[in-house]
């Protein structure tokens, strides 16, 4: 009897079997893809995290027993890792000993190393790793190859460490220089720190001949092919505690042990970004469960139906209602479980098969049997119902005149619950808000997906009331035409509600995605232009003051860059403020115009320049020849002569006398300043007397001293000068009082600006420093005071990761520093601008040109690349597409099912309206009508909808799926329009195929239909 009952209704079970396959299939696909997704973006955040910042690293020294000491350290290690797969390698470290190398450097010094497990790391270019055992005269070691070819040896050669006796038996390189196995320590990674060389690899046992206490180091990391995010965030909880456990173990302390590393710090934030990816990911999810209840309920819906006269027959001859429902739940689980499992597998086989994220089978089926029980309690809902309904409540819920699809009571509990959740997402952003709970918020989560349904709600309220004024507007007229469409809506609203939801809040869903697709994609496009400032940015390894040792670096070379725009010098230093601390951007005002690309609420660029650039020239001076390669350099009274010489950019370099003559370096046209080292001390006056400008051909300019106002003494920026005065020797001169011979006095042009740096704040500077536009405020920089004067505020200071930042005009601040600080700074990085916009190919013609050595090359494509693709959100972007898309097939499932409804609860309209004189092809138009009507209104009203609830949440979730944005950085909300126009012509065609799909059966049915048939 069960099986002949479902086999007779085969189609609407082969329904219910196709949704129940769908949900399942889409569930494990994307909670799937959401984990590995997860998964995989902590094991590269921990891949690509500098080595200091990936491993943790304790050393002391060798203990008596160094076996106990090394298992000691893992049993704590193992258990503060929360679980997490960590490994734990140990190397020995020697003392620096001099290096005795035939020509090599006399202050050269080797460093002496074991490690276990080397060759799981390092490479051998030549020779072999030292033997156990060796000689006692001479120990084996292999050398690291940079460091061997520093100083000249190969395999086979000997030298002397120390006291020790060494035997190159071969060289090596690290596999990969990041591998926190090297802790980033420069020496194990280049080979060469400062005039230490090494390491010299030898066995265990021969270092421990040499040095009885040598340093042991344990380097801690974890896994990163094993370890998963719930561990890392066990891990962050319990890392913290590994120092001081080190420390109060008896086996493991030899004179203290030194912790480093930022392991916990690193765990911690990935921990904080997991959660919020979690948090925002749930949005879409619990848009999904919304669509496929709705969908499941019109299927059981749809079931119930085709079954009414046989429940009712069923029940007239004595079957409980117990029995029936039990009936449901047998044929239910024949059904539904094997759909699920179906659906579950499926995905597993197609995301193999094609290469997609390696979904574990554990997650399709905890998937599978969830979506299995949820169908299973719908279903069982709808056949309690259905049994226990009487044939004459059906036909009056059926066929009354509706004056609404649903009740405004529960319009208000929808409208109630979506605000209150939409307030909570709004205030703490997801999760990870005012609580300071980075986790998901239970009550917030479901804010979107809860708008979408009020959406919906407010719509079927909506409904009656255009649908009356449109029958008004119909009524007079002869031909039923667009009347009869009005009047079976108004009369059938419930049984189109199901519809009219899962249209609204697909088409919501769609304008979500789309929403959110373009606010996160320009959210991380805007981050990324904070963060990098400029298309391309270089960083100098060294900074610091200017030395003969260490020339200037310039924008100059990189002008000549092919793909450069522009090139300029920028200092980027830090600062104080009274006791705390804050950061300096300095740059050419004009070249804060043209460098920074930034939104105009975020960084104004042109109004920032203006308000920086000085009303005069800050850095004026004795304007050299063009090409002038050489100054001729007469002076008395001095035994030693620099003439700080800036080119157009405010940078600075050293041009140092020697036997009479400076050499100056190129694109450095301007002398600013002059330092003077007097010959004796006390009273005396040192003059520049006369300067000749030599160029590349030889010849000769004499610069015109006579013309030149006196230079001013700068005695603040001196060195050992008690006083000073303007000498009347020459223009250049100073009558000074010095503390001794080699005092050195400054002399800077008269124009110099005396008044304070006019400088830019962001509003977080403002906020810590109480500070006002207009306040005067004083920055030490480099140990000098610089006067300065807040004259405007701006949100965020690109290029600055301290958000308590201020800007200012290069030139300004390199001549008060010239008044007041001793040693003059060189700058710190340079900014390029791309023609074209092609950064990446920029940065890549940088290092290329030789300009990239002692520093670091960033640019703003790999950096915007970093943040799309590589944040631990991005999964978030397709999940909202992935939802809208599933929406859309369920929607077609959930439409198909409701026509089937619709279409046999109104077979006995059919042939009354033929006798009326409704020809079927009028009924048909009818139909079409109907269904084409209702699924544009609902796709209005959910396009509607989607708008308002994109506008209320996705800058919030776009802000809480991305980690470090500054406070002041409001993301911009957008929509991905070509996205959203392809969706919306999909969802339209599913309308519309429904529509014709019903238009067309209700005709032929129609046709066929035989009066009386109204009555069965």
């Amino acid at each position: 009897m069960r099986v002949k009952r479902a086999r007779a209704h085969a189609a609407v079970v082969a329904t219910v079997a196709a949704w129940v396959f769908v949900v399942a299939a889409v569930a494990t696909g994307l909670v799937g893809y959401l984990v590995v997704a997860s998964q995989d973006g902590v094991r590269e955040a921990l891949r690509d995290a500098p080595p200091a910042e990936a491993a943790v690293q304790a050393v002391t020294r060798l203990g008596p027993d160094p076996e106990a000491q090394h298992r000691a350290v893992r049993e704590e290690v193992a258990a503060r890792s929360g679980g997490a797969p960590l490994e734990v390698y140990r190397s020995l470290a020697g003392g620096e000993d001099a290096l005795t190398v035939p020509g090599s450097d006399e202050e050269a010094r080797g460093v002496l190393t074991a490690y276990e497990r080397l060759e799981e790391h390092a490479e051998l270019t030549g020779g072999a790793w030292p033997a156990a055992g060796g000689t006692d005269a001479v120990a084996e070691a292999a050398l690291h190859a940079t460091a061997a070819e520093a100083l000249g040896l190969s395999a086979g050669d000997e030298i002397t460490v120390g006291e020790t006796r060494v035997l190159v038996t071969g060289t090596w390189l690290p596999a990969d220089p990041a591998d926190p196995f090297w802790f980033g320590e420069p020496i194990e990674v280049a080979g060469v720190d400062g005039s230490a060389y090494g390491p010299f690899v030898v066995t265990e046992d021969a270092l421990t001949a040499v040095e009885a206490s040598p340093r042991v180091r344990w380097r801690i990391m974890p896994q990163v092919g094993e370890i998963t995010p719930g561990q890392v965030a066990a891990l962050a909880d319990a890392l913290p505690g590994l120092p001081g456990a080190l420390e109060g173990d008896e086996r493991i302390d030899v004179r203290g042990v030194a912790t480093s590393g930022e392991l916990a710090a690193t765990a911690a934030s990935l921990d904080a970004d997991v959660a919020r990816g979690t948090s925002v990911s749930a949005v879409p999810l619990v848009v999904l469960v919304a669509v496929a209840i709705v969908t499941g309920a019109q299927v059981a819906r749809l079931l119930g139906v085709v079954r009414e006269v046989e429940t009712t027959l069923l029940r007239s001859r004595g079957l409980s209602g117990g029995q029936l429902v039990w009936w449901s739940v047998l044929e239910s689980v024949a059904v539904v479980v094997p759909a699920a499992a179906l659906g579950g597998a499926a995905t597993l086989l197609a995301l193999r098969a094609g290469g997609g994220p390696a979904v574990d089978a554990g997650v399709a089926a905890w998937c599978a049997a969830g979506v299995a029980a949820g169908t299973l309690a719908l279903l069982v809902v709808g056949a309690a119902a259905t049994a226990r309904r009487r044939v004459e409540d059906t036909v009056a819920f059926t066929s009354r005149r509706a004056t609404g699809a649903i009740g405004w009571t529960f319009a208000a509990v929808a409208l109630i619950a979506a605000a209150v959740a939409i307030w909570q997402l709004r205030r703490y952003g997801a999760g990870d808000g005012a609580s300071g709970n980075s986790s998901a918020d239970l009550l917030a989560t479901p804010g979107p997906a809860l708008a979408l349904l009020a959406c919906a709600a407010l719509a079927l309220l909506a409904v009656p009331f255009p649908l009356a004024l449109a029958e008004r507007a119909l009524a007079g007229r002869r031909r039923l035409g667009l009347l009869l469409p009005a009047w079976q809506v108004t009369r059938r609203l419930p049984v189109y509600a199901s519809v009219v939801v899962l249209v609204v809040v697909t088409a919501g869903a769609g304008v979500l995605a789309a929403s959110y697709s373009a606010t996160w994609t320009g959210l991380q496009e805007d981050l990324a232009d904070v963060h990098s400032g400029a298309d391309v940015r270089v960083t100098f390894d060294r900074a610091g003051p200017l030395t003969p040792a260490r020339p200037a670096e310039s924008a100059g070379p990189y002008n000549d860059i092919e793909g450069a725009s522009d090139a300029v010098g920028v200092l980027s230093t830090g600062a104080r403020i009274g006791d705390e601390s804050t950061a300096l951007l300095a740059m050419p005002a004009d070249g804060l115009r043209g460098m920074i690309e930034a939104r105009d609420d975020v960084f104004p660029a042109g109004r920032v320049a203006d308000d920086v650039a000085p009303e005069r020239p800050a850095l004026t001076g004795l304007e050299l020849p063009e090409g002038t390669e050489r100054l001729e350099v007469d002076a008395t009274g001095v035994s030693a002569v620099t003439l700080l010489v800036a080119d157009a950019d405010g940078v600075l370099a050293q041009a140092v006398v020697d036997d009479g003559v400076a050499s100056v370096p190129a694109g450095f046209g301007t002398v600013v300043a002059a330092d003077l080292s007097v010959a004796v001390a006390g009273p005396s006056e040192a003059a520049v007397t006369a300067l000749h400008a030599i160029d590349g051909s030889g010849a000769t300019t004499d610069l015109p001293l006579g013309d030149v106002a006196p230079w001013t003494p700068q005695a603040e920026a001196g060195y050992r000068i008690e006083a000073a005065e303007p000498g009347t020797a020459s223009p250049l001169s100073a009558a000074v009082v010095a503390a001794a011979s080699g005092a050195t006095v400054r002399l800077t042009p008269p124009d110099a600006a005396d008044e304070p740096v006019p400088v830019v704040a962001s509003q977080a500077a403002l906020d810590h420093f109480g500070l006002q536009v207009g306040d005067p405020v004083s920055l030490h920089v480099v140990g000098a005071r610089v006067d300065a004067r807040v004259v405007d505020t701006v949100p965020v200071l690109p290029g600055v990761a301290d958000p308590v930042a201020f800007v200012a005009d290069l030139p300004s601040v390199t001549a008060t520093l010239l008044r007041v600080a001793d040693r003059p700074q060189r700058i710190t990085e340079v900014w390029l601008s791309a023609d074209g916009g092609d950064t990446a190919g920029l940065a890549a013609a940088v290092e290329k040109a030789g300009l990239a050595g002692a520093a670091q090359v960033t640019d703003r494509e790999t950096v915007r690349s970093g943040l799309l693709d590589h944040g631990l959100a991005r999964h978030v972007v397709p999940a909202f597409w992935s939802v809208a898309a599933a929406a859309v097939v369920l929607t077609a499932i959930g439409a198909v099912a409701s026509a089937a409804t619709l279409q046999r609860q109104r077979r006995g309209e059919l042939a009354v309206l033929r006798v009326v004189g409704v020809a079927p092809s009028e009924q048909a138009r009818s139909r079409r009508i109907e269904q084409a009507g209702m699924g544009l209104l609902a796709m209005v009203a959910g396009a509607v909808g989607g708008l308002v609830v994109a506008a209320l949440t996705v800058t919030v979730l776009a802000r809480a799926a991305t980690s470090g944005v500054p406070q002041a950085l409001d993301p911009v909300g957008g929509a991905s329009r070509g996205a959203l126009a392809v969706f919306g012509v999909v969802l339209a065609g599913v309308v519309a195929a429904v529509a014709l799909l019903h238009a067309s059966r209700a005709g032929h049915d129609a046709a066929v239909a035989v009066p009386g048939e109204e009555r069965r």
